[in-house]
């Protein structure tokens, strides 16, 4: 087994399709399906259960995900722990923004720390402010941008940073 077989098997398992797996993936869809089977075979069982349109995770799927995400983490982990040894910033920074002119402030914030820190990579999502808020909440993202005040019923004030 293989690490592109994880990765593989993650991503089909975020989305249940193998066609949107493929595309996030930058590979096409049969020799991504081909790689799911042959893993199957490894493990000696079903990882999904195939109807047509439909794609769900089997019992041994649920649990094989639940491993591949630790598997990931620990890989994720030591790469960075490794990198910061030597002194540089490693890493992916999760970040979400608003729809509408936040992508384009976060873009330039981007730029500019990427001339410090090349080495870093970023995970970036947007959506309405609701979404973005829950996303700080779950601890989904490292920043957010929201570009009015939010006053959600039942979440507690949140800080609020400015940056240049």
């Amino acid at each position: 087994m293989e690490l592109r077989h994880i990765r593989y098997f993650l991503a089909v398992a975020e989305e249940l399709n193998f066609t949107r797996a493929a595309e996030k993936l930058c590979m096409a869809q049969p020799p991504l399906s081909r790689q799911i089977r042959d893993l199957e075979e490894e493990l000696g069982v079903e990882l999904f259960v195939r109807k047509p349109h439909a794609l769900q995770l089997t019992e041994a799927g649920v649990l094989y995900r639940q491993y591949a995400l630790q598997i990931m983490n620990l890989v994720n982990r030591s790469s960075e722990e490794i990198h910061e040894i030597s002194g540089d910033l490693y890493g992916t920074l999760y970040l979400a923004s608003v729809e509408g002119s936040a992508p384009h402030l976060l873009a330039g914030w981007i730029a500019g720390f990427r001339k410090l820190h090349p080495q870093v990579q970023y995970n970036l999502w947007n959506g309405n402010s609701d979404d973005v808020v829950n996303r700080v909440m779950k601890e989904l993202c490292e920043m957010a941008i929201i570009m009015e005040p939010h006053n959600a019923e039942g979440v507690e004030a949140m800080p609020v940073f400015q940056e240049p």
